[in-house]
């Protein structure tokens, strides 16, 4: 079925009467039909403002019109002269018979699919000729959505509906971080079709948290005893730089210490004889992709990529936020906007490819010295927070770093609990081995900072006591050293 004109003219204009008629009649028919529909494909003047209307109430309603508001509203428009005319095509739209509804359905659905192809891959011709890099994926995915319209409607599910399918042990399928309290909180670990997102200032450890995380999935975790498949895509690092911070978590000893000759022969042994290093190799891939490059629809080709070659990641690790280049119109999306909608792309990802996503994020020069990092101490716009299924934070002080321990918090936790800090606990960036066994637990945050606040002011009491001791030895000093009166 083609149409040269791009109008209703060739299918003639009882079937347009037939087609506004089951716009009327289904809100789901129209919903779905909505956004590719235009008025000035039909041939007559009367449903062509006829359609208008509908399209109006719709997008202010989100509902179709019914026939008595469609007459109201006509009434309210036109004059007497041309009233009866619109009354007319009215009544006709609604006397005119159901039969063949089907058909005549996918009939419209076929050339308002095939009328929005030809108007997207001309605007995206248009994009091309002027070079607007910036639009191409947004013109690609509208192109998709369009293709991939059929027509059928998810109408939802009802509590009671599967009842025990809803009930079974495997609602959410967790990926674990490996990290024993945070799993615990997290209910198991970061679920399928869920983006976690990891808060902290630069080099304060997030590359070496998200490589545990990949090492401990990639080795640990499912229910056949076979690990899950991890991709870990990074920008900055180099994958040399990764594999050797893998290897410290293998071997415990820390990366920077691989190559030393008196640590080289123990590293090849341990790495040899590593009893999951199948596991290792065949569940988890690095990949290195150009920093300020690659958009998060280049992230999902690669995965698609992947999955094509046999390799079906269950974890994408997507190291880091910052360096992916950001979606939307340069002329009019603000960078805020860009990095809401960016976020939002892995947010649908997750959902659509059926993924646990980690993203680290850096942290305000505010978070560097903080006891706590909090989600407003992430950079730039808090719309991409918002987005994210689970935010954790990692906090650290200049001893914390020198001391391996860190301050892990759970700011956002759509799986349970959010709140919870974890004070003390043992980070080595060399090894990346991250465990919650010697560290202190706060129900919440309000709790961590009273605990906080209450160690701050020990300390200014116990420092005023020395200071008002070295006083009081000042002044005995002082005293013992003064000359002594004598009368004569």
């Amino acid at each position: 079925m083609t149409s040269k004109r791009g109008d209703l003219t060739f299918l003639g204009e009882d079937y347009q009467y037939i087609l506004v008629h089951e716009f009327l009649s289904d809100n789901e028919f129209f919903s779905d039909l909505h956004d590719m529909v235009d008025p000035n494909m039909f041939t007559s003047y009367l449903l062509k403002d006829i359609v208008r209307f509908i399209q109006d109430w719709y997008d202010d309603y989100g509902l179709l019109i019914d026939y008595t508001t469609l007459r109201i509203k006509v009434r309210e428009r036109y004059s007497d002269y041309q009233l009866d005319s619109y009354l007319a095509a009215i009544d006709k739209i609604e006397a005119t018979s159901t039969a063949g509804s089907d058909y005549n359905r996918g009939l419209a659905m076929k050339f308002f699919k095939q009328q929005a192809i030809i108007k997207t891959a001309n605007e995206i011709l248009r994009i091309a000729a002027r070079g607007d890099t910036d639009s191409y994926d947004e013109m690609v995915e509208r192109l998709t959505r369009v293709v991939q319209t059929t027509g059928k409607h998810d109408l939802g599910t009802g509590v009671y509906d599967d009842i025990s399918e809803t009930l079974s042990d495997d609602y959410r399928t967790t990926i674990p971080t490996g990290i024993d309290k945070i799993d615990e909180t997290l209910e198991g670990g970061l679920g399928k079709e869920e983006l976690g997102v990891i808060i902290g200032p630069s080099s304060f450890g997030k590359t070496s948290m998200t490589s545990a995380i990949a090492a401990y999935a990639a080795t640990n975790g499912n229910k056949d005893g076979r690990g899950f498949k991890v991709l870990q895509i990074v920008f900055e690092d180099r994958p040399k730089q990764i594999k050797r911070k893998h290897m410290g978590y293998i071997t415990g000893i820390e990366a920077k210490d691989l190559s030393k000759p008196e640590y080289i022969d123990e590293v090849k042994e341990l790495l040899e004889n590593y009893d999951k290093k199948d596991m290792l190799m065949r569940n988890l891939r690095i990949l290195r992709l150009p920093s300020g490059e690659v958009t998060p629809d280049d992230i999902k080709r690669v995965v698609i990529k992947e999955t094509n070659s046999g390799f079906r990641p269950d974890l994408l690790i997507v190291d880091y936020f910052e360096c992916l280049k950001m979606v939307g119109d340069s002329s009019t999306t603000s960078e805020w906007e860009k990095e809401g909608k960016t976020m939002r792309k892995f947010e649908s990802m997750a959902g659509e490819m059926n993924l646990a996503i980690w993203i680290p994020l850096q942290g305000t020069k505010d978070s560097v010295n903080a006891d706590l990092v909090t989600m407003d101490k992430a950079g730039g716009s808090f719309k991409k927070i918002q987005i994210a299924h689970i935010v954790v934070s990692i906090a650290r002080s200049v001893d914390d770093i020198s001391n391996n321990k860190a301050s892990i918090a759970i700011l956002k936790n759509r799986a349970g609990q959010a709140g919870k800090v974890f004070e003390n606990v043992d980070f080595n960036n060399g090894t990346c081995r991250i465990s919650t066994d010697n560290a202190v637990e706060f129900s919440s945050m309000t709790r961590f900072n009273d605990n906080k606040d209450n160690q701050k002011f020990a300390q200014q009491k116990n420092l005023m006591k020395k200071f008002d001791a070295v006083k009081e030895m000042h002044k005995t000093r002082q005293d013992q050293q003064s000359p002594i009166d004598t009368e004569f």
